[in-house]
């Protein structure tokens, strides 16, 4: 039992309406910053956690890396007070928490021993990790054991840190709306059901994972006085799945990191014996040898299992279908093996009970228990499906990064007169098979798939084939602006001409086309004979501020050879002030000129050009010409 008192007389915690204040406050806060971000376009660096690993791995020192150092330093000291006072994931399962209750459903916690171990794991993952392979491992294999620095990637060296503390990309580092809402019902209702009222912070919450160990190092304590009389008010009171009452009689103060200092237990407490106080760190309390409460709800065998199901839960679902982020990942996985574990608890126990429901009893399967048998069966169907595409996407990517033509020489076609090494071309075969498997057997179409088919068509040159793939990926994604930069080298380079040219008049139309790649355009325009269109994209770039040699020599060429001499002088004159010395943009203006009857001008500007080249047939070849029509003119 939670205690020798009688719970029916726990007082509400007069804490917890302060706790839901605050955590409406945080709320407002982010509505603000968003706000702002809406109306200046410009903001403060999202205030998140996750933002510190582009501290690390990027040097980007942002908002989020800022604030995350300092909940880490203030949980050294305080302890563990950001979970439960600044958190929107607990704010948004004590919200969850409390519907259920509303609607009757009291969540019971879920207690594994191994699990809990996963928030700490993934930290070390997410903000360790990276660093570590980039300063110690890579550069200790890469003499010693090359191929497995290879497997583990090449690590670009640390660029510095700057300034990253004001953004105009708020949303960049957030995922859409879809696996955003997703996200919040996967960590908030669906969590809370399955695995305790904290049920994310318990099992999948990697920041967690380390304001877990730094509590264990905090002076700062709920600890409890003489007052106490075990009544376990504070136990039922707690929605951390601490078992206070315990921890008080066992060692005076709460060790369990899993405590938020969310201060309920302090507020019913119907002795006042417990308050937030000063002692020695958890971690140097002693806890061997201490005769505690059964607190876990499984054998080893199934603990060991139950990881096993979590981390392929994991495998399966980390972007599967360009989507789960990594938190909806870890609420997922958590999800899946308690549905696993539920599954086979009621295929082999006689009585099974799901929170308020009984599944079993007796041996006889219930309504709801027949009900979650199946749900069961078809999402874990559903999981080894996920991790069967996973496989193949990812074998596809491994082949592929092994495949030796650079990007510059398929996009250009250029790899068709190069040899290469019969591992290249089994590469390309082995990449292809895989993502074409990844691809027949996923349930909807997948960019990076997408794009691994398309890269293999271009290497077995199927261009046609690549192009409806890169389409498809256009199609799903029309902001891929790189993309359809590639696809317009893949068109020009095969000689497609008209798509390139159709394929660059969108990207200009939408602002993608740089002011070099804009004169390239127009050249192209005018070597497929639409003359006019050139014209209108030199017009344009000159327009945008783009003045230089090329622009106006052909420009003005163009206009000439059109009969629009007038129109064609002033650009051929610029073109003369960009280099005086070029002969032939003297022979252009000169033309002009001479085309709209200003023949002295014109024989200046011939003669200009047979003295930079006197060895120039064109010139000398007009000058005599010019200077009859010049004549006639004067008579």
């Amino acid at each position: 039992m939670a205690g020798q008192g009688s719970l029916s007389a726990i007082r509400p915690s007069h804490r917890s309406k302060w706790r839901a204040a605050v955590l409406i406050g945080v709320h407002l806060a982010i509505a603000a910053h968003i706000t702002h971000f809406a109306l200046a376009g410009r903001t403060v660096s999202p205030v998140e956690p996750s933002e510190s690993m582009y501290t690390l791995e990027l040097g980007y020192v942002n908002a989020g890396f800022v604030f995350f150092a300092v909940a880490l330093l203030a949980t050294l000291v305080f302890g563990r007070f950001f979970c439960g006072w600044g958190c929107h994931i607990v704010a948004l399962q004590d919200l969850c928490g409390w519907l259920m209750k509303r609607a009757g459903i009291r969540p019971r916690p879920f207690r594994s021993r191994l699990l809990l171990w996963i928030p700490l794991l993934v930290a070390l993952y997410m903000f360790v990790w990276p660093t570590f392979k980039r300063v110690a491992l890579i550069p200790l294999l890469a003499p010693t054991w090359p191929e497995a620095a290879r497997w583990l990637g090449p690590v670009a060296a640390f660029p510095g840190f700057s300034n990253h503390f004001v953004t105009t990309g708020f949303w960049d580092t957030f995922p859409g709306p879809v696996f955003a809402i997703l996200t919040f019902v996967t960590c908030g209702f669906a969590a809370v059901y399955f695995l305790g009222a904290k049920g994310f912070c318990t099992y999948g919450c990697p920041y967690g994972g380390f304001f877990g160990v730094l509590d264990q190092l905090s002076p700062g304590s709920i600890v409890v006085d003489d007052r106490c009389e075990q009544c376990g008010h504070c136990t039922a009171t707690c929605t951390s799945n601490v078992l206070v009452h315990e921890e008080v009689r066992l060692f005076g103060k709460v060790v369990d990191p899993g405590c938020m200092k969310c201060m309920d237990c302090v507020s019913v407490c119907p002795n006042s014996a417990l308050s937030f106080g000063w002692a020695k760190p958890s971690w140097f309390t002693k806890k061997k040898h201490v005769k505690r409460a059964v607190r876990y709800d499984l054998s080893r065998i199934e603990e060991w299992s139950l990881l096993g199901v979590f981390v392929f839960a994991v495998f399966a679902f980390r972007g599967l279908y360009d989507g789960p982020p990594l938190l909806m990942t870890l609420g997922l996985a958590g999800i899946t093996a308690f549905v696993a574990l539920k599954a086979v608890h009621l295929l082999r126990r006689d009585t099974v009970r799901l929170q308020h429901l009984d599944l079993k009893l007796g041996g006889r399967l219930g309504l709801s228990g027949k009900v979650l048998l199946a749900v069961s069966v078809l999402w874990l169907a559903f999981a080894v499906h996920s991790a069967f595409v996973q496989a193949h996407r990812i074998a596809g990517r491994h082949f592929l990064e092994r495949t030796q033509a650079t990007r510059a020489d398929v996009l250009s076609g250029e790899f068709r007169n190069r040899w290469y090494p019969e591992e290249h071309h089994a590469a390309v075969e082995h990449s292809f098979g895989h993502f074409r498997s990844a691809a027949r057997w996923g349930l909807v179409r997948v960019r990076e798939i997408e794009l691994g088919l398309a890269w293999g068509h271009l290497l077995r040159d199927e261009a046609d084939a690549a192009v409806g793939r890169i389409r498809n990926v256009l199609e799903d994604h029309p902001d891929a602006s790189g993309l359809r930069a590639e696809l317009f080298q893949v068109f020009l380079a095969r000689g497609r001409i008209d798509e390139a040219i159709d394929l660059q008049r969108d990207r200009v139309s939408h602002g993608e086309v740089q002011p070099a790649e804009r004169l390239s355009f127009a050249l192209l325009l005018a070597r497929a004979g639409r003359t006019n269109d050139a014209i209108a994209a030199y017009r344009e770039t000159l327009d945008d501020g783009v003045d230089v040699l090329e622009l106006r020599y052909n420009l003005g060429g163009l206009l000439r050879r059109s009969g629009r001499h007038e129109e064609a002088i002033p650009h051929l004159i610029a073109a003369t002030g960009f280099a005086p010395t070029d002969p032939d943009a003297w022979i252009e203006l000169g033309l002009s000129l001479r085309a709209v009857g200003r023949f002295d001008e014109a024989i200046q500007h011939f003669e200009t050009a047979i003295a930079l080249a006197p060895d120039s047939a064109e010139s000398r070849e007009h000058l005599p010409r010019l200077i009859e029509d010049a004549k006639r003119q004067r008579d």
